[in-house]
């Protein structure tokens, strides 16, 4: 097993920081079901690109995003006490499209899957018809 750097290290707990902010400060009226799937900090520790999900429907992850984005220099001052860092990087908060990626590739491959067994089905009983 490769050793964790220091960068994977730093994201997880960036990550882990954020999202005990988040549920601690933030209600799901305010904000809704967000999880923070995960964080990618910069080398110079500068920036750090935030990528969460949200529970329901795209209007709700909108919401969340422009909520999360005006609370960014509140999250931001949080995050430096939580975690002790030369530099407390700039958070930049996106919407993770992964996992609704997956989920639209996996019922793609669903319909695909289930598609050759439907014609088989189709071409069978056809073939019945014209010989019954």
């Amino acid at each position: 097993m490769p050793p964790v750097t220091r960068t994977v290290r730093l994201n997880e707990l960036v990550k882990r920081a954020l999202s005990v902010i988040i549920e601690r400060e933030f209600t799901h009226a305010t904000l809704g079901w967000v999880t923070i799937s995960r964080a990618v900090v910069s080398k110079d520790l500068q920036h750090a690109r935030v990528f969460f999900t949200a529970l329901g429907s795209d209007g709700d992850e909108a919401r969340a995003l422009r909520t999360l984005r005006h609370a960014q220099p509140f999250i931001r001052s949080k995050l430096a006490h939580a975690v002790r860092l030369r530099y407390t990087p700039e958070l930049l908060f996106e919407v993770d499209r992964e996992l609704k990626n997956a989920l639209k590739i996996d019922q793609l491959i669903q319909q695909l899957h289930n598609q050759p067994a439907a014609r088989e089905s189709d071409g069978q009983a056809g073939e019945q018809t014209a010989t019954g």
